[in-house]
């Protein structure tokens, strides 16, 4: 079979002969000057491609509760529709990639087809009150008797399903990308750079242009959509994916939907360890569901975007500061470890952010304390952040490591859908319990952490039955297989 090395795709340095050191990753191999070019050009498209989620996630809350949208519909917009699509689109993309052979690879093709859709639908989004008031005047507000701002609404759902539709294509595969082309003797440590970049985006993001996410709404959409597409597109034509052997020949009682069906449920469920993991999955999404309305609690305490913008970016900033060590915790002390000691320290955490349901602070006050309560869980969502990856490409088969995910990223998404829309619905009712006229505007969001400590608490008992799974299947001695009968 031949082989791709870094000599045919990134010129040798000068000099360079057999006793280089060598990394090797399926029939890829790099030299160390080989090794550089391949990080430089994958942390610059996880430069752009982080930068463009974090304007779309940060500043479209923002954008429909401006429109007087209820909250249950932001949760419904910003989780539930994201979270149908990745459902049911994410473990066909997976599964389609693990067997899919070309020229270009079997993962670039499907991200070098998404990403003009994806810089499409960012930049639309910037132009979505001027959609709103064009389909006002036409007429549609006459047929349907909804307001301006309903219209407006309405036109960004239908942005967001078409941005995460060709954005599932990406944000599935990178990863999936990653582990076929970084040999895995240095994948520890260029996640943990991966990391560094993609937080350091933020921090820019948050510095520099979140405080003007209303005012500027539509030149950063565009100027983001325009950097992704060029950005990400040259990644992916500067970094080449190594040839794959065949797939495994498909038995004739499992040609056919049914039999592809048959065949994933077997193999992602044929494990106790793997089932414990997407009931776990399942309860981590729950929890993420009031994430959408952290950025209203924070405003509720008396401070504005760009006291929230400073906060992120020192976050960020501290973040490149640990990262790299956080990676090199998970490669020592192994990942499973690392991901149970850090959730259950930040569930004993949880609790010191009830200190706003019982005091009122100035907001320069609540400024200081949101930044130490950030401060304090930083380094914990660090350690989980630099280990679930890896540990996720030590628990699956790399052969089918796409499906694997993909039943994780289903079983999320599964619960996701809900988890937005009954988070909204949380604070809605929690509204009406301790109503604005009595407790002060938008009290109801201090209730928050009330959420998040019930779901990560179930969380942390599932965490404890898998890690005692784990163990008992080998512990660190564990070796993924795939399941008797697959193919």
């Amino acid at each position: 079979m031949h082989t791709n090395t870094s000599d045919q795709r990134f010129p040798p340095a000068p000099g360079a002969g057999p006793s280089r050191k060598q990394f090797k990753v399926g029939t890829l191999t790099y030299t160390v000057s080989g090794l550089a070019v391949l990080f430089f050009w994958l942390l610059w498209g996880d430069f752009c491609f982080t930068l463009m989620e974090v304007v779309w996630q940060s500043i479209l809350p923002l954008h429909i509760k401006a429109l007087n949208a209820p909250n249950w519909v932001i949760g419904a917009m910003m989780t539930s529709i994201p979270q149908i699509l990745n459902m049911t689109l994410n473990p066909v993309i997976s599964t389609k990639s693990d067997s899919f052979r070309s020229q270009w690879g079997r993962r670039r093709p499907f991200m070098l087809v998404a990403t003009p859709f994806i810089a499409l639908f960012l930049c639309l989004v910037g132009f979505t009150p001027e959609m709103g008031r064009f389909l006002f005047t036409i007429g549609l507000g006459k047929v349907t008797g909804w307001s301006v701002g309903a219209i407006t609404v309405g036109v960004i759902a239908v942005m967001i399903a078409g941005f995460r539709i060709a954005e599932l294509f990406v944000a599935t595969l990178f990863y999936y990308f990653l582990n076929d082309v970084v040999p895995q003797l240095v994948m520890a440590r260029f996640l943990a750079l991966f990391r560094v970049v993609g937080t350091l985006a933020g921090a820019l993001y948050s510095f520099f242009f979140y405080q003007h996410a209303l005012t500027h709404m539509r030149l950063i959409f565009v100027c983001a959509g325009l950097l992704y597409f060029v950005g990400f597109m040259m990644m992916c034509w500067r970094v080449k994916e190594g040839e794959y052997p065949p797939p495994s020949p498909v038995p004739d009682k499992d040609r056919g939907f049914l039999g592809m069906i048959r065949v994933y449920v077997r193999d992602c469920f044929g494990q106790k360890l793997f089932i414990i993991l997407y009931l776990q999955t399942m309860v981590g999404a729950l929890t993420y569901g009031c994430a959408v309305f952290g950025v209203f609690l924070n405003i509720s305490l008396g401070l504005n975007l760009q006291q929230l913008g400073s906060i992120n970016a020192m976050v960020n900033v501290f973040s490149t500061l640990l990262i790299y060590p956080a990676g090199m915790l998970a490669d020592r002390f192994h990942p499973m470890r690392l991901i149970v000691l850090a959730k259950f320290a930040g569930a004993i955490l949880i609790p010191l952010q009830f200190v706003w349901l019982f005091t009122h602070y100035s907001p320069s006050v609540n400024y200081m304390i949101l930044l130490v309560l950030n401060m304090l869980t930083l380094p914990l969502n660090l350690i989980v952040a630099a280990s679930i990856m890896p540990l996720y490409m030590r628990l699956f088969p790399r052969e089918q490591f796409g499906k694997y995910c993909s039943c994780i990223a289903m079983c999320g998404a599964l619960v996701g859908i809900f988890s937005g829309i009954l988070a909204g619905l949380f604070i809605d009712n929690m509204r009406k319990v301790f109503p604005d006229a009595q407790f002060g505007k938008d009290f109801c969001f201090r209730l928050i952490p009330a959420w998040n400590l019930f779901f990560m608490s179930v969380e942390i008992i599932l965490l404890a039955l898998f890690y005692k799974e784990w163990r008992r299947l080998g512990g660190v001695s564990y070796v993924p297989h795939a399941v008797e009968g697959n193919s």
